[in-house]
């Protein structure tokens, strides 16, 4: 569930999106385009749950993947 903008840091706005699983993404930003930081956040969660099905996985814990890192950087870029 994308919840839009929650609150304002100086000139920069928060962003929250709420998995049904009550995992929560925060994003920090100055970008303006909802639907972009909306399918940003669908793409991450679609990226998250993928990391979250790996038997490896322990839930809770960092996610340490630089493949996911590379992935939400270049998600970053074509969004925002």
């Amino acid at each position: 569930m994308f919840l839009r903008s929650v609150d304002r840091f100086n000139d920069l706005v928060v962003s929250v999106y709420v998995t049904a699983g009550h995992t929560r993404f925060m994003l920090l930003h100055d970008s303006r385009s909802e639907d972009g930081i909306k399918s940003f956040f669908q793409e991450v969660h679609e990226l998250y749950i993928k990391i979250f099905l790996n038997p490896l996985y322990l839930p809770g814990s960092r996610i340490a993947s630089s493949h996911f890192d590379t992935k939400v950087r270049a998600l970053a870029r074509k969004y925002l």
